[in-house]
């Protein structure tokens, strides 16, 4: 990949369609441009031609706190590469800097992974990463919408997410709540999923009941077909099972 640094007008400058990271905060841009208007850009762009304009590649932070100070142009790496190498020095970039949530890696992991049609371990390989660090960013995009936006805004940790795979679906939003509300840190959270599993593992539900679960759900999928409009939700307790259904007027 021939290399090039040139000052490029901004108004040139688009964004990278693969750009992995989803989240930029006002707050840390402010913080940069001050720092640019300060000292100068320590590190250019990275770009690719794109017809008449040129792709960001890596650096967009940089790129935003420029134009918030009202610079006209900026220094930048020109790379020939195609949509495959500019998605994955994106990916990298933001990787080693750091500036990826998990759920953020995860995605674009998953992305490159699907349009390069590569492995888990292809591509830990080229991020210099184990394959199981791989396979547990990924295991988080199982998981319900709301505690992936959990991870992403820093209410939760990867590693707090990470005990919550190990939490039966139907108790996962209230687990969840629990150790929000109560701010358990990770240990406090592993020991109590941990505890609540054997639990969960020791006095499982008995045939009978578990046809009446079944039954009920029977009843209610009946209702969904017949056009009204509701929703239903069991969670398991100790020493009962909670079932809401709820259907709207």
């Amino acid at each position: 990949m021939k290399r090039e640094i040139v000052k490029i007008n901004l108004n040139k400058i688009i964004p990278n369609k693969n750009q992995p990271r989803m989240d930029f905060y006002d707050e840390s841009i402010k913080g940069l441009a001050e720092s640019i208007k300060q000292n100068g850009l320590l590190q250019p762009i990275t770009v690719r031609k794109n017809g008449d304009k040129f792709e960001l590649i890596a650096g967009e932070r940089r790129y935003r706190a420029c134009l918030l100070n009202g610079d006209k142009d900026i220094e930048a790496i020109i790379m020939e590469s195609s949509d495959d190498e500019s998605a994955n020095l994106a990916l990298i970039e933001n990787l080693q800097r750091e500036d990826l949530n998990a759920i953020e890696q995860a995605m674009a992991m998953r992305r490159i992974m699907k349009e390069e049609n590569i492995t888990q371990n292809e591509l830990a390989q080229r991020l210099g990463y184990r394959q199981s660090t791989v396979a547990n960013k990924l295991r988080l995009l199982k998981l319900p919408e709301y505690i992936k936006q959990a991870i992403s805004n820093g209410t939760i940790t990867e590693r707090h997410a990470r005990a919550l795979l190990n939490v039966p679906e139907e108790r996962l939003e209230d687990v969840y709540l629990t150790i929000t509300n109560r701010q358990y840190n990770v240990s406090k959270t592993e020991e109590y999923i941990r505890e609540l599993t054997e639990k969960h593992k020791r006095k499982g539900v008995s045939n009978n009941l578990r046809i009446g679960i079944n039954t009920i759900k029977e009843a209610y999928e009946l209702c969904k077909r017949s056009g009204i409009d509701s929703d239903m939700q069991v969670s398991e307790y100790d020493d009962n099972v909670k079932i809401v259904i709820r259907m709207k007027k």
